[in-house]
Protein backbone atom coordinates (compact mmCIF):
# COMPACT_ATOMS: atom_id res chain seq x y z
CA UNK A 1 0.00 0.00 0.00
CA UNK A 2 1.12 3.49 -0.72
CA UNK A 3 -1.35 5.98 0.68
CA UNK A 4 -3.46 4.15 3.28
CA UNK A 5 -0.94 3.84 6.13
CA UNK A 6 -1.54 7.31 7.58
CA UNK A 7 -5.35 7.10 7.24
CA UNK A 8 -5.22 3.66 8.91
CA UNK A 9 -3.30 5.22 11.80
CA UNK A 10 -5.98 7.91 12.10
CA UNK A 11 -8.72 5.27 12.09
CA UNK A 12 -6.93 3.35 14.84
CA UNK A 13 -6.53 6.48 16.98
CA UNK A 14 -10.16 7.47 16.46
CA UNK A 15 -11.57 4.03 17.27
CA UNK A 16 -9.47 3.65 20.44
CA UNK A 17 -9.91 7.21 21.73
CA UNK A 18 -12.96 6.48 23.89
CA UNK A 19 -11.16 3.55 25.50
CA UNK A 20 -8.17 5.65 26.60
CA UNK A 21 -9.51 9.22 26.81
CA UNK A 22 -9.35 9.21 30.62
CA UNK A 23 -5.56 8.70 30.37
CA UNK A 24 -4.88 11.19 27.58
CA UNK A 25 -3.55 14.56 28.63
CA UNK A 26 -2.89 15.81 25.09
CA UNK A 27 -4.90 14.70 22.08
CA UNK A 28 -2.18 16.01 19.76
CA UNK A 29 0.41 13.79 21.45
CA UNK A 30 -1.97 10.84 21.31
CA UNK A 31 -2.58 11.38 17.60
CA UNK A 32 1.11 12.04 16.86
CA UNK A 33 2.29 8.68 18.24
CA UNK A 34 -0.50 6.75 16.54
CA UNK A 35 0.18 8.35 13.17
CA UNK A 36 3.96 8.05 13.50
CA UNK A 37 3.71 4.33 14.23
CA UNK A 38 1.55 3.81 11.17
CA UNK A 39 4.19 5.22 8.80
CA UNK A 40 7.48 4.56 10.63
CA UNK A 41 8.16 1.19 8.97
CA UNK A 42 8.52 3.01 5.64
CA UNK A 43 11.29 5.24 7.02
CA UNK A 44 13.59 2.46 5.86
CA UNK A 45 13.24 4.03 2.41
CA UNK A 46 15.75 6.65 3.59
CA UNK A 47 18.32 3.92 4.23
CA UNK A 48 17.44 2.27 0.93
CA UNK A 49 18.06 5.44 -1.07
CA UNK A 50 21.04 6.76 0.88
CA UNK A 51 23.10 3.66 1.63
CA UNK A 52 21.82 0.51 -0.08
CA UNK A 53 23.42 0.55 -3.51
CA UNK A 54 22.12 -2.96 -4.26
CA UNK A 55 18.53 -1.70 -4.13
CA UNK A 56 17.34 -4.41 -1.74
CA UNK A 57 13.59 -4.78 -1.28
CA UNK A 58 12.87 -2.63 1.77
CA UNK A 59 10.57 -5.33 3.16
CA UNK A 60 13.65 -7.31 4.22
CA UNK A 61 14.77 -4.59 6.66
CA UNK A 62 13.98 -5.05 10.36
CA UNK A 63 11.43 -2.21 10.23
CA UNK A 64 9.32 -4.50 8.05
CA UNK A 65 9.62 -7.64 10.16
CA UNK A 66 6.16 -8.42 11.54
CA UNK A 67 7.80 -10.40 14.36
CA UNK A 68 9.67 -7.23 15.41
CA UNK A 69 6.41 -5.27 15.60
CA UNK A 70 4.58 -8.14 17.32
CA UNK A 71 7.18 -8.28 20.10
CA UNK A 72 6.98 -4.50 20.58
CA UNK A 73 3.18 -4.64 20.54
CA UNK A 74 3.06 -7.37 23.18
CA UNK A 75 5.54 -5.50 25.38
CA UNK A 76 3.56 -2.27 25.08
CA UNK A 77 0.30 -4.13 25.82
CA UNK A 78 1.83 -5.44 29.06
CA UNK A 79 3.01 -1.94 29.94
CA UNK A 80 -0.46 -0.58 29.16
CA UNK A 81 -2.05 -3.21 31.38
CA UNK A 82 0.21 -2.64 34.38
CA UNK A 83 0.47 1.16 34.24
CA UNK A 84 -3.14 2.33 34.28
CA UNK A 85 -2.58 6.06 34.84
CA UNK A 86 0.08 7.38 32.48
CA UNK A 87 -0.34 8.44 28.87
CA UNK A 88 3.07 6.98 27.91
CA UNK A 89 1.91 3.34 27.68
CA UNK A 90 -1.08 4.44 25.61
CA UNK A 91 1.27 6.24 23.21
CA UNK A 92 3.60 3.22 23.04
CA UNK A 93 0.67 0.88 22.41
CA UNK A 94 -0.74 3.07 19.62
CA UNK A 95 2.70 3.47 18.08
CA UNK A 96 3.39 -0.27 17.96
CA UNK A 97 -0.18 -1.10 16.91
CA UNK A 98 0.25 1.31 14.00
CA UNK A 99 3.45 -0.45 12.98
CA UNK A 100 1.81 -3.86 13.21
CA UNK A 101 -1.21 -2.76 11.16
CA UNK A 102 1.27 -1.41 8.61
CA UNK A 103 2.53 -4.98 8.17
CA UNK A 104 -0.99 -6.22 7.37
CA UNK A 105 -1.58 -3.41 4.90
CA UNK A 106 1.69 -4.13 3.12
CA UNK A 107 0.65 -7.78 2.87
CA UNK A 108 -2.53 -6.81 1.01
CA UNK A 109 -0.75 -5.39 -1.99
CA UNK A 110 2.85 -6.44 -1.57
CA UNK A 111 5.15 -9.25 -0.63
CA UNK A 112 5.83 -9.60 3.08
CA UNK A 113 8.11 -11.95 4.97
CA UNK A 114 6.01 -12.69 8.06
CA UNK A 115 8.51 -15.02 9.66
CA UNK A 116 11.67 -13.02 8.92
CA UNK A 117 14.44 -13.26 10.03
CA UNK A 118 13.79 -16.98 10.58
CA UNK A 119 12.23 -17.65 7.18
CA UNK A 120 11.93 -15.49 4.11
CA UNK A 121 8.95 -17.28 2.60
CA UNK A 122 6.65 -14.77 0.94
CA UNK A 123 3.12 -14.01 2.04
CA UNK A 124 1.10 -11.81 -0.27
CA UNK A 125 -2.53 -10.83 -0.56
CA UNK A 126 -2.34 -11.29 -4.31
CA UNK A 127 -1.02 -14.84 -3.93
CA UNK A 128 -3.73 -15.68 -1.39
CA UNK A 129 -6.45 -14.29 -3.65
CA UNK A 130 -5.12 -16.23 -6.65
CA UNK A 131 -5.20 -19.46 -4.61
CA UNK A 132 -8.72 -18.84 -3.24
CA UNK A 133 -10.47 -17.21 -6.21
CA UNK A 134 -8.27 -17.32 -9.31
CA UNK A 135 -10.98 -16.12 -11.71
CA UNK A 136 -11.73 -13.07 -9.57
CA UNK A 137 -8.03 -12.32 -9.09
CA UNK A 138 -7.41 -12.59 -12.82
CA UNK A 139 -10.19 -10.15 -13.69
CA UNK A 140 -9.54 -7.76 -10.77
CA UNK A 141 -5.77 -7.37 -10.75
CA UNK A 142 -5.82 -4.06 -8.90
CA UNK A 143 -8.15 -5.02 -6.05
CA UNK A 144 -5.59 -3.74 -3.52
CA UNK A 145 -6.23 -0.19 -4.69
CA UNK A 146 -9.90 -0.66 -3.82
CA UNK A 147 -8.95 -1.70 -0.29
CA UNK A 148 -6.69 1.33 -0.06
CA UNK A 149 -9.48 3.65 -1.21
CA UNK A 150 -11.90 2.15 1.32
CA UNK A 151 -9.43 2.90 4.12
CA UNK A 152 -8.92 6.47 2.89
CA UNK A 153 -12.68 7.09 2.60
CA UNK A 154 -13.28 5.59 6.05
CA UNK A 155 -10.67 7.91 7.57
CA UNK A 156 -12.19 10.90 5.76
CA UNK A 157 -15.63 9.95 7.07
CA UNK A 158 -14.33 9.68 10.65
CA UNK A 159 -12.51 13.00 10.34
CA UNK A 160 -15.59 14.85 9.05
CA UNK A 161 -17.78 13.20 11.67
CA UNK A 162 -15.40 14.40 14.40
CA UNK A 163 -15.24 17.93 12.98
CA UNK A 164 -19.04 18.13 12.74
CA UNK A 165 -19.52 16.85 16.29
CA UNK A 166 -17.02 19.42 17.61
CA UNK A 167 -18.85 22.21 15.76
CA UNK A 168 -22.19 21.10 17.21
CA UNK A 169 -20.69 21.02 20.73
CA UNK A 170 -19.32 24.56 20.30
CA UNK A 171 -22.67 25.86 19.01
CA UNK A 172 -24.48 24.17 21.92
CA UNK A 173 -22.10 25.83 24.38
CA UNK A 174 -22.71 29.22 22.75
CA UNK A 175 -26.48 28.77 23.10
CA UNK A 176 -26.10 27.96 26.80
CA UNK A 177 -24.24 31.21 27.53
Amino acid sequence: MTFAHLPAGFITCTLLYDVYKHRIRSYKTYLFWGLLGSVLPDFDFAYLFLFDEAGTNHHVYITHYPIFWAVLLIASAFWLHFDRKSQLPVSAFLFTLGGFIHMFLDTVSGRMYWFAPFSYSVLSGDNMLFSIAPDYAQSHRHWGYGVELLIIFWAAYLYHRNVNSEESEVSALKKDT
